[in-house]
């Protein structure tokens, strides 16, 4: 199944985004619907963890992945769903580890020293 993202609506600090759930057929230019899902959350817990609003499509779809990950499950157990403090911990703890690893195999760099104007030597001199 493959999960597209369709947009969201936003009523007060609710924001929900909508995913539709297809089955592609034999030819890519027919793709039949399966099922349309409605991930809602509170937007003032995203920013309580200091989570972009760019980055919730990206959560909604992790919890939408995860629920196909389980086995046997060929379908999402539900079809509306209002994600949880503790998933949005969880992703905010995910990335801040993401980023930590990735400013640990950064190598170090001195800093840039420009050379003096007595150092500069002009060909022929």
């Amino acid at each position: 199944m493959q999960i597209l993202y369709k947009g969201f609506n936003q009523r007060a600090n609710i924001r929900s985004y909508r995913f539709d759930g297809v089955l592609p057929s034999e030819r890519p230019s027919r793709i039949v619907k399966n099922l349309e899902f409605m991930m809602s959350l509170d937007m003032t817990v995203l920013a309580e963890h200091r989570i972009r609003i760019q980055e919730a499509p990206a959560l909604c779809l992790g919890i939408l992945q995860s629920a196909l990950a389980t086995p046997g499950a060929d379908t999402i157990p539900f079809l509306s769903y209002t994600i949880t403090r503790a998933e949005i911990l969880a992703f905010a703890s995910a990335r801040d580890a993401l980023v930590e690893a990735k400013g640990t195999r950064r190598k170090h760099r001195p800093p840039f020293k420009p050379t003096t104007p007595a150092q500069w030597k002009w060909p022929g001199q």
